[in-house]
């Protein structure tokens, strides 16, 4: 294994940690993840039940993007039927080899989801 494809790897892990953690902290719970062309490609999707709501996260190292996504269900995800949160593009040799690239892009991530995490209402 070469060290870019474990970079990436490494980077995978780290917004997958973070990002789960911020949403178990908040009823959240993973339900899918799913790598797509040789790990190059990353699918994450959470669940809130007492919400009726699902975030998604993927990340393709190709196209070179992470599109925050978010659902109003939370069965029958697919994953191309996703309300869009935001996007955020990125440089494959920033997000590669230097850790602060990597960890803004993390606080951004966060800092959406906390932002729909305040405007998403429980169900009754």
């Amino acid at each position: 294994m070469n060290k870019s494809h474990r970079n990436i790897e490494t980077i995978q892990k780290q917004v997958k940690i973070t990002i789960n953690n911020l949403l178990v902290e908040n009823g959240y719970s993973l339900v899918k993840e799913e790598s797509f062309s040789d790990n190059f490609s990353l699918l994450l999707q959470w669940i809130n039940q007492k919400r009726n709501h699902a975030i998604q996260l993927i990340w393709d190292i190709r196209e070179q993007w992470f599109d925050l996504g978010e659902f109003n269900q939370i069965n029958e995800l697919n994953y191309i039927e996703s309300t869009n949160i935001d996007l955020y593009p990125f440089s494959s040799t920033g997000i590669l080899f230097r850790k602060k690239y990597n960890e803004k892009y993390i606080a951004k991530i966060k800092m959406k989801i906390k932002q729909k995490l305040r405007t998403t209402p429980m169900i009754n």
